[in-house]
Parts: C-alpha cells; structure tokens; sequence
C-alpha cells in the first residue's frame, strides 16, 4: 500500500498557505478610526488598566508592594536580567517541554502562572515608575496615578510605546520573578 505521507502534507501546506492568504486580505481592523483617535482610545484603555492594576496591588498587599519597588531600587541591573528570563526564557523553555505529553502537562500551568506573573510584576512596574516620578521611596496612591499616566502617555505612542512599556516591564516581572523563586528554594 502506498504511503500517504507526502500528500498529506502537501495538501496542509496549501491549506495553510490559503488561510494566511485570507487573513492577509482581511481589511485592516480601526482603519474607520484617525491616528488621533486610536492613540486617545490606547492611551484611555493603558491608563485604565495601569489604575486598576497599580491601585489593586497598592490596595491588596501595600507591603508587598514596597517591597518590590525598594527592591528594584536596591539591584536595577538584577531585576532587568530576571526579567528577561522570567518575561523571555521561561516561556520559550516551556513551550519546548510542551513537546512531550509530560512537559504538556506542565506547560500549561507554566503559562498561567507566567500570565499572573505578569499582571503583578506590571502593577509594580506602575508603582516603581511613578515613584521614581514623584520621589517618593513608598509607592502610595500618587505615585500609582502618576506612574499610570506616565506609562499610558508612552504606551500610546504606536510603535516605540510598545518596545519602551515592555522593556520598563521587565523590571517588574523581574523581581516578581525573583520574589516566586527564592520563596520557593526555600
């Protein structure tokens, strides 16, 4: 009996090949919207979601929240670099592990846990920058607001706001990373 290998797989690259071919004909989505009208739409949704993240810790775990940011004030260096392995790392090694039925298992909890940290490590991420704003070692209420603003207004700049706001946010994730790990060795 013959193989069917090769027209299998001739006939998923055709098919993939045509969905990539729909999707790129797709018209582009906020096209009916201006410039100024997208960039004050993703400045409001940023600053909403930097408020309600930045304020929730602030309001949840003040001292967590102190501690984070004295914390990327004590190691900036170190909290970057932790950053790019929890933010970059991880990630990629999980889906790696994803390969086998066993690393899928533990990819998927992986990727939770990475999606919490995340949130976390940018909600401090809003603190430390609004207090580095407002010179105040103790993120409060003005410094949440101050920091949500500050990484709206940079957020709502198209392209660069993205590469900037990511990069601030490995600070965040960083020391919530590193928080996770050592409370977990010992």
């Amino acid at each position: 009996m013959p193989s069917s290998r090769l027209p299998t797989l001739l006939v998923s690259v055709v098919a993939a090949c045509s969905l990539a071919g729909v999707a790129a004909a797709q018209p582009e989505m906020g096209s009916e919207f201006g410039l100024a009208a997208r960039t004050a739409l993703r400045f409001v949704v940023v600053l909403a979601i930097n408020l309600v993240l930045g304020g929730a810790l602030l309001l949840l775990a003040p001292a967590y929240a102190r501690r984070m940011v004295a914390a990327i004030r004590e190691d900036t260096g170190g909290a970057f670099l932790w950053g790019l392995l929890v933010g970059i790392a991880v990630p990629i090694a999980l889906v790696l592990i994803a390969i086998t039925i066993i690393g899928l298992v533990l990819t998927i909890p992986g990727l939770i846990v990475l999606f919490f940290l995340g949130l976390i490590g940018n909600a401090v991420t809003v603190c430390w920058v609004g207090g580095r704003l407002t010179g105040r070692d103790d993120p409060d209420g003005v410094a949440v607001g101050t920091g949500a603003v500050a990484l709206a207004v940079v957020g709502a700049v198209p392209i660069l706001g993205n590469l900037v706001t990511t990069l601030l946010g490995f600070f965040g994730l960083g020391v919530v990373g590193r928080d996770l790990y050592r409370s977990w060795q010992d």
